[in-house]
């Protein structure tokens, strides 16, 4: 059963929804400067625990592990901070996994960043890279 994706309007501590909207910001793939994101939250029983989210202006989605939305994974004292400094990834900043790109803005380049982990920022980079002129 799959949840729905929402999006809060009076949410003023929702940390998913700010990270969205301040962090993310952009869609990386339409370029919608406010796209306000929906998101939809997944829980494990063991941990790794899941933020999607997705653009409503072109369907694009992403995945955001809950503990770098929280900034738990910033530090080695978290079990998830552990893991994040065992696998070589950069303690401070939230890794997204593309999950789907809008169908309009697929194109060759950009349908290798699908199933990919990197940093948003990293992210951002590669999207505009990849963009078709």
């Amino acid at each position: 059963m799959s949840e729905e994706y929402t999006r809060k309007e009076n949410a003023l501590y929702d940390i998913a929804q700010r990270f969205a909207d301040k962090d993310i910001g952009q869609c990386p793939f339409c370029r919608c400067r406010e796209p306000e994101w929906l998101y939809r939250e997944e829980w494990k029983l063991f941990g790794n625990n899941s933020v999607y989210f997705k653009c409503p202006n072109c369907g694009s989605e992403l995945m955001v592990p809950k503990d770098d939305i929280t900034g738990l994974s910033f530090s080695k004292a978290s079990a998830s901070g552990k893991k994040k400094a065992r696998l070589g990834k950069i303690m401070n900043q939230p890794y997204v996994t593309v999950i789907k790109i809008g169908f309009e803005y697929k194109n060759a380049k950009n349908m290798l960043l699908v199933g990919e982990e990197m940093t948003l920022s990293e992210l951002k980079k590669r999207a505009e890279e990849t963009r078709s002129i």
